[in-house]
């Protein structure tokens, strides 16, 4: 049985190759800033679609065995990649699960990224800063 490492690098690799087959473009963001409550993922990849979708894969995902997200709000433009979505029910201690809603912007032109994380269930917020890429 893979590790949590494990199975979020398997996940990651394979939707790059199946986004690199059937994408317009696919985009790897990582955080490396720490954060005071530790939420903010370290690494979200995201498959831009040609119709304008995009799927989004995240260690949160990979954690609760979630299949790569429909995003729920995607604007792509010559200076900024806007992107939402929401990692259903994880699970929390204490026996309790929240729905996770993140919105990342991606300024192009400076590589850099903001991520904002809301749990609705709690009324918590955390955000992070990082850079994003193209991959290749």
């Amino acid at each position: 049985m893979l590790n949590f490492k494990g199975r979020a690098i398997a996940a990651c690799v394979s939707l790059v190759v199946t986004a690199s087959m059937a994408s317009a473009e696919t985009w790897v963001c990582e955080f490396s800033d720490s954060t005071r409550r530790g939420t903010i993922p370290q690494k979200v990849i995201f498959d831009l679609r040609s119709d304008g979708s995009a799927l989004v894969m995240d260690p949160y995902l990979v954690h609760t065995d979630q299949a790569p997200k429909l995003a729920r709000f995607v604007k792509n433009t010559s200076n900024k990649l806007r992107v939402r979505w929401r990692v259903d029910d994880m699970p929390f201690s204490g026996g309790l699960a929240s729905d996770m809603d993140f919105s990342l912007v991606h300024d192009k032109a400076r590589d850099k990224a903001f991520i904002t994380l809301n749990l609705p269930s709690f009324d918590n917020r955390d955000s992070g800063t990082g850079s994003c890429e193209i991959a290749k």
